[in-house]
């Protein structure tokens, strides 16, 4: 998602795992990679190649995407309306992941793109989630 390659397929697993820890970052955890399931598939649409490496250290999945030359553009995911919401007996996170693209050098904003409009199910004790972020 921090690249210019297109996003054909993403299939996203609860990000409400556990409470946030420190700052919150969308994708950041509640993903899992496995063998023989499609998760996610990405296009190159774009004027170069590009490789993508993977590597497995200390038990963390690493990603390192390369090209022939340095694109013009960042990236950043951006999450708005992040709160927790209670239906019958569940409560469920709800937020828009939007993944934003910037000139690198003029640091003005290309485009916003909602990437996902997320409801996932709270998964770890209800008691955890933060008062001030449960709205009705």
């Amino acid at each position: 998602m921090h690249s210019p390659l297109e996003i054909t397929e993403f299939h996203n697993h609860s990000d409400a795992l556990a409470p946030d820890e420190g700052e919150r970052k969308p994708f950041s955890a509640g993903t899992s990679v496995c063998y023989n399931s499609v998760d996610y598939r990405f296009k190159n649409n774009t004027d170069q190649s590009v490789q993508l490496l993977l590597w497995v250290e200390d038990e963390k999945l690493y990603a390192e995407l390369r090209s022939e030359s340095e694109f013009p553009w960042s990236y950043e995911l951006i999450e708005e309306n992040h709160h927790f919401k209670q239906e019958n007996d569940k409560y469920y996170r709800i937020s828009q992941i939007y993944k934003q693209t910037n000139n690198k050098f003029s640091e003005n904003v290309v485009s916003k793109e909602l990437v996902l409009d997320n409801k996932s199910e709270v998964m770890f004790d209800y008691s955890l989630i933060p008062k001030e972020l449960i709205r009705a």
